[in-house]
C-alpha cells in the first residue's frame, strides 16, 4: 500500500509539473486566458463576459484562446471612424443651426416687445416663443446625438465592444446634463411674473423673459464646436495621427491656442467686439424690463455703460438700476480684466525682437561700444600725456591741473563702463537656442573624432598586419640564403 500511494503521489506530481509547464508555456506564447479556479467564478456561457471567453471544449482542443472581434479589422476600424467624423460634423452643423435660429427668433420677440408691436400674451409672441421651444427640442436631440458619436468615436479608437467602457463616470454623464442644462433655457410660452425688489427697495411684479434671454446667449458655446469640426486642425489626418502619438486632444482648447499663435489680434478684436455687442443688447435687456428708463433702456447708452466697464474707468456718468444690470456689469469687468491681460501679453510678444533683429542690434551696439571705450582710452592716454607734460615743466597752473584730472577720471570710468555694457550684453545674447546649437556642434565634433578614430584604428591594424607580412617575408628569404 505505501508503494502504490507513492506512486499514486509521484504521478499527481508528475501531473502538476506538466500543468505547470502547460501555464508558462501559454504565458511565453502571449496567451492570457487560463484555467484557474477564479474563472468558475464568472459564468463562462451565461456571464456578463461570455463573448469575451470562448468555449471549454474549443480551448482545450487547441491550447490557446483568441478572441476575434470586427475591430481587429484595421480597415473597419478607419472607415468607421471615418464615417463617424462625419455624422459629427452633421449634428453639429444642425446643433449650431437650431441655435442660431432660436437666437434669432428670441431677438426678434424681444424687440417687438420693446417697440411696444406686441405683448407677452399676444399670439405673435405665443408663436415665436413656440418655435423658440421646438428648435430647443431639436438642439437637446442634435446634444445628445453628438455625445452618442463621440462614445462611437472612442470604441473604435479604443478597440471597445462595450459602450460602458468608453464612459467616464461619472464626468461623462455630468458633462452631458451639463450641456442639456445650458441649451434647454429658453424664454417659455406665455406671461410668466414674479415678485422682484429693486435696489431702491420697492416691490414690483416682473417677466421671467428677462433673464431666460440673456441665458439663452451661453448657446453661442457652440460656435466653438463648430469652430473645431470645420478646422483643418480636426480633418487633418496627420494632425489626428500627431495629436494622438503624442496624446494631445484637439478640441475647441487646442484650436483656441493655434488661434491665439497664428493671429492673436483677429481673434482678440473678434472677442472684444463680441462681448461689448452681446453685453450692451443684455444690458438694455435688464434695464428695460425690470427698470424701464428712458436713458439706461437706449442701446448707445448702454453701449457707453458697457465700455467704461470692460475697460475698467467707470466715469460714473451713467450706471445700471437693476440687480440683472448689475449682475451683467460685474460680468463684463471680469472679462475686460482678461481680455486686457490677454491683449497686454499679445502686445508684448509682439513687441518683442525677433532672433536675427536681436543679432543686429547687439552687433550695433558692440560695435558702438567698442568705439566709446577707444574713444575713452585715447581720451585718458592724453590726459596722462597732458598733466605728465605739466609736471615736467613745473607749471603751477592748479586749476588747469584739477580740470584735467577730472577729465582723466572721467575718461577711465567711460571706459570701464563701455567694457561692463559690452560684457553684459554679450551674456544676454546667449539663450537656449545658442546653447543648443553649441551642443550640436559639439555632439557632431565629437562623432567626427570618434569616426576618425576608428579610421585610424582600422589604418594601424592594416599597417600593423602589413608589418607582420612583411616579417614574415624576410624571415622567408633570410632562411633561404643562410642554406
Amino acid at each position: 500500500m505505501f508503494s502504490s500511494g507513492s506512486l499514486g503521489f509521484q504521478q499527481g506530481s508528475n501531473n502538476t509539473v506538466l500543468e505547470l509547464r502547460t501555464i508558462s508555456k501559454n504565458r511565453m506564447s502571449g496567451n492570457t486566458v487560463l484555467e484557474d479556479p477564479g474563472i468558475p467564478l464568472v459564468n463562462r456561457r451565461n456571464g456578463k463576459y461570455s463573448k469575451y471567453v470562448e468555449d471549454d471544449g474549443q480551448s482545450t482542443a487547441t491550447g490557446t484562446s483568441v478572441m476575434t472581434s470586427k475591430f481587429d479589422n484595421i480597415s473597419y476600424r478607419l472607415s468607421r471612424r471615418k464615417v463617424l467624423l462625419r455624422y459629427r460634423t452633421i449634428i453639429v452643423n444642425l446643433e449650431f443651426t437650431f441655435a442660431l435660429i432660436g437666437i434669432v427668433l428670441m431677438l426678434v420677440e424681444t424687440e417687438l416687445f420693446f417697440q411696444g408691436v406686441i405683448t407677452k400674451s399676444s399670439i405673435t409672441s405665443i408663436v415665436l416663443k413656440s418655435c423658440i421651444s421646438l428648435f430647443t427640442v431639436f438642439l437637446l436631440i442634435g446634444v445628445i446625438g453628438y455625445h452618442v458619436t463621440g462614445i462611437q468615436l472612442c470604441m473604435t479608437d479604443n478597440s471597445l465592444e462595450d459602450w460602458r467602457l468608453a464612459v467616464n463616470f461619472p464626468w461623462t454623464y455630468l458633462k452631458i446634463l451639463l450641456e442639456l442644462a445650458v441649451c434647454i433655457i429658453h424664454p417659455i410660452p406665455g406671461n410668466i411674473s414674479v415678485s422682484a425688489i429693486d435696489p431702491d427697495g420697492k416691490t414690483r411684479e416682473v417677466s421671467i423673459d428677462a433673464i431666460l434671454s440673456i441665458l439663452m446667449l451661453m448657446r453661442v458655446y457652440l460656435l466653438s464646436k463648430f469652430m473645431v469640426v470645420h478646422s483643418k486642425l480636426l480633418t487633418s489626418t496627420a494632425t489626428q495621427s500627431l495629436g494622438a502619438l503624442n496624446k494631445v486632444k484637439i478640441n475647441s482648447t487646442f484650436v483656441f491656442k493655434a488661434l491665439m499663435s497664428s493671429m492673436p489680434g483677429t481673434v482678440l478684436v473678434v472677442i472684444m467686439l463680441a462681448i461689448l455687442v452681446v453685453n450692451s443688447w443684455a444690458m438694455r435687456t435688464c434695464e428695460a424690463y425690470y427698470h424701464p428708463d428712458a436713458k439706461n433702456s437706449n442701446f448707445f447708452n448702454d453701449m457707453w455703460m458697457i465700455a467704461i466697464t470692460f475697460l475698467t474707468v467707470g466715469y460714473g456718468d451713467a450706471y445700471p438700476n437693476s440687480y440683472c444690470g448689475r449682475f451683467v456689469s460685474v460680468a463684463t469687468g471680469l472679462m475686460g480684466v482678461g481680455t486686457t491681460a490677454l491683449l497686454v501679453a499679445v502686445l508684448a510678444q509682439k513687441l518683442e525682437q525677433s532672433r536675427a533683429e536681436k543679432y543686429v542690434h547687439n552687433f550695433v551696439t558692440r560695435a558702438q561700444l567698442d568705439k566709446e571705450r577707444k574713444i575713452a582710452a585715447a581720451d585718458t592716454i592724453k590726459y596722462v600725456l597732458q598733466l605728465w607734460r605739466m609736471r615736467k615743466n613745473n607749471e603751477n597752473n592748479g586749476r588747469k591741473r584739477i580740470r584735467l584730472h577730472g577729465k582723466l577720471l572721467q575718461a577711465i570710468a567711460a571706459m570701464k563702463e563701455a567694457k561692463n555694457e559690452k560684457a553684459s550684453i554679450g551674456e544676454t545674447a546667449i539663450g537656449f537656442i545658442e546653447i543648443a546649437k553649441s551642443v550640436n556642434d559639439i555632439v557632431e565634433l565629437s562623432e567626427t573624432l570618434q569616426d576618425t578614430q576608428s579610421e585610424l584604428k582600422t589604418k594601424m591594424t592594416e599597417i600593423d598586419s602589413t608589418i607582420k607580412d612583411l616579417q614574415a617575408k624576410m624571415d622567408a628569404i633570410y632562411n633561404a640564403v643562410v642554406r
